[in-house]
């Protein structure tokens, strides 16, 4: 599965670590968000670690875009806790880097 809960992950306060260990392409996504989907109304933070993703398209970005969206619009919080060289490059070039919460998460 490509969406995995990492240790860390705490019901009780509130913090879900989510890794997604494959592709993010048009191919994948709707995995993807079934399985994120499946979070949100569990957890009030996240933690996502895109650290293993050796490939990634507009429809990855998409999902990050609306993950994000949703999470806010939920009053919830979203860190990217890793990216990958191409997660951090494709990302860049949409110019969207600054919609994400990025770095060591505490």
């Amino acid at each position: 599965m490509a969406l995995k809960r990492e240790r860390g992950s705490n019901k009780t306060k509130g913090l879900c670590k989510l890794a997604i260990d494959d592709d993010m392409t048009i191919y994948a996504i709707e995995a993807l968000k079934q399985g994120l989907s499946e979070e949100i109304d569990i957890y009030d933070r996240f933690e996502l670690n895109l650290g293993a993703v050796e490939e990634i398209d507009s429809a990855g970005v998409q999902l990050l875009l609306a993950l994000r969206t949703e999470l806010m619009t939920k009053k919830k919080e979203l860190r990217i806790s890793a990216m990958s060289a191409p997660v951090a490059k494709l990302i860049e070039r949409y110019g969207v880097v600054d919609y994400f919460n990025t770095g060591d998460a505490a």
